[in-house]
């Protein structure tokens, strides 16, 4: 399939997202939400996904009390012909002692991967933060794999993350984050950047990502990304 047949593809899918999110809003008392992104390119746990190529992708989110259920996909530049990547994630959401909590477990799918790829995996992922009346939110997210994709076993990825809003337009964040893979192939990593509010729900968002394995390949170089992001 051709680079431009692959993009109308996933703009074709993101928008059946977005008909699918406006449909269940109207029919059920589940708090239905949605967001569209493009990035000049594509970065996971810190490290590039598309080979300096842009990134495209989609998400729906359904809330209903502490539960929630998301579904979403984005084009990926991958060894041996991967070229996207669909995630299914169902989860649980709270509040105690001040604290935002979130649990799910993500079933995740590799696309047009090669014969004999494992591309079918599962994800686990924890998320704590609290926000402050000042406007600083502080976070630590968790997530582990125990068969990830192809010879990967273990991956646990362990980031925390502080953000700051300046005013209603503007907010400065970062992170540190480790993985530990087996075998092991292990790194760690850095993001600071700022995002600018265009609109209430319209975001642009500038991020500098480093790791200290620039020995492991172009993806582990320092990079800027360029996104922008919309939100239903």
């Amino acid at each position: 399939m051709s680079q431009h047949m692959r993009l109308l593809a996933g703009f074709t899918s993101v928008f059946f997202l977005v008909g699918v999110q406006q449909a269940v809003a109207q029919t059920t008392d589940w708090q239905v939400s949605g967001a569209l992104g493009v990035a000049s390119e594509g970065v996971s746990k810190d490290v590039g996904e598309t080979s300096d190529r842009g990134q495209f992708k989609g998400s729906i989110e359904a809330v209903h009390g502490p539960v929630f259920i998301s579904a979403s996909l984005r084009n990926l530049h991958e060894a041996g012909g991967i070229d996207g990547q669909q995630e299914y994630v169902l989860g649980l959401k709270g509040r105690a002692q001040g604290f935002d909590l979130a649990f799910g477990g993500g079933y995740k799918i590799k696309t047009n991967a090669p014969s004999g790829f494992d591309a079918h995996f599962v994800e686990w992922q924890a998320d704590v933060s609290r926000t402050f009346a000042s406007g600083t939110t502080v976070r630590v997210t968790d997530v582990y794999a125990s068969d990830a994709p192809g010879a990967t076993q273990g991956d646990n990825w362990i980031e925390a993350g502080l953000s700051q809003v300046i005013n209603a337009h503007w907010s400065v964040s970062g992170a540190v984050g480790t993985r530990r893979l087996t075998p092991k192939n292990d790194y760690s990593a850095v993001n600071l950047g700022a995002t600018y509010a265009l609109l209430p729900r319209t975001k642009i968002d500038l991020r500098y990502y480093d790791t200290d394995r620039h020995d492991a390949g172009d993806a582990f170089k320092s990079r800027l990304v360029l996104q922008l992001m919309q939100n239903f």
